[in-house]
C-alpha cells in the first residue's frame, strides 16, 4: 500500500524531482521483469537448452563467441558462408 501511495503523490506532485524517481522506479521495474522472468523463460526454452548443451559438449564458452580463433568456430563459419554465397538464411 505505501507504495501505491508513494506513486500516486509522484504523479500527482508534478515535481522534476518525483518525476526521474517515477522513471528510476520504472526503469528498475523493467531490468527486473527482464532479468528475473524474460531471461529465464527463455533459457529454459528447448533450442536454447539444446544450443547450450551443444555449446557444453563442444567445450565453447559462450562469452567467447565472438572470437572466431576457437577451433570448433571454424566448421559454423564455413557453414555460414555457404549458406550466404547461396542466398539462403
Amino acid at each position: 500500500m505505501k507504495w501505491n501511495n508513494a506513486i500516486q503523490e509522484m504523479t500527482k506532485n508534478g515535481s522534476t524531482q518525483h518525476r526521474g524517481a517515477l522513471r528510476l522506479i520504472t526503469a528498475c521495474g523493467f531490468v527486473a521483469f527482464t532479468w528475473l522472468i524474460a531471461l529465464p523463460w527463455v533459457a529454459a526454452r528447448r533450442s536454447m537448452d539444446a544450443r547450450l548443451r551443444w555449446l557444453q559438449e563442444k567445450q565453447i564458452d559462450p562469452s567467447a563467441m565472438y572470437y572466431t580463433e576457437l577451433d570448433a568456430m571454424q566448421p559454423i563459419l564455413k557453414r555460414l558462408e555457404s549458406r550466404h554465397e547461396h542466398g539462403e538464411r
